[in-house]
């Protein structure tokens, strides 16, 4: 036996004591891998419910200036084979789309127009209509004397508008229109 230090008498070749069996040792290693990843599902849990929070406050960045109103601009459309087939003839369901836009104002304090399709009303489908049989046929007109018009639109002008002091000299200053 040999003396050390502190009266503790050790066995230089005997084998050591476990003080920790393998047991105790799998039982410490599983519950820390368990809190570990505990600590990390909370944590990614508590990231995600403070993005939502950050993107719930930038939800208003933009204030409506004017609400959505149609521009009566119409579009049909249907299955993408037959819009781009090269014959006008086949037959298909198509769905009739209407156009409108309203104006926002953005983060800079410029008014921005935006645009949206959207599935007509039955009361735009009805004036759509309407308004497509007021428009009288093409075939039934007298063609139309570009010629005669300007004639008259010349001769019916009036020297009131060029004289007029009103317009810096802008009316006066531009050529006669020949007759």
């Amino acid at each position: 036996m040999l003396a050390v230090a502190g009266g503790a008498d050790t066995d230089v070749g005997a084998p050591m004591i476990d003080l920790i069996d393998n047991r105790t040792l799998l039982i410490v290693g599983c519950t820390a891998l368990v809190l570990t990843g505990l600590i990390g599902v909370l944590s990614a849990i508590f990231l995600a419910w403070r993005e939502d929070a950050r993107r719930r406050q930038l939800v208003a960045v933009s204030e409506v200036t004017r609400d959505w109103q149609p521009t009566w601009k119409i579009n049909a459309v249907t299955d993408a084979w037959v819009m781009e087939h090269e014959k006008d003839d086949i037959p298909a369901n198509f769905v009739l789309r209407i156009e409108e836009n309203r104006m926002v104002r953005d983060i800079g304090g410029g008014e921005v127009m935006e645009i949206r399709w959207r599935p007509p009303t039955k009361a735009e489908v009805r004036e759509i209509v309407r308004r497509y049989h007021d428009v009288p046929n093409e075939a039934t007109l007298a063609p139309f004397d570009v010629i005669e018009f300007e004639k008259q639109l010349h001769a019916g002008a009036s020297d009131d508008y060029t004289n007029r002091n009103d317009d810096d000299g802008a009316a006066a200053a531009r050529p006669a229109a020949a007759a």
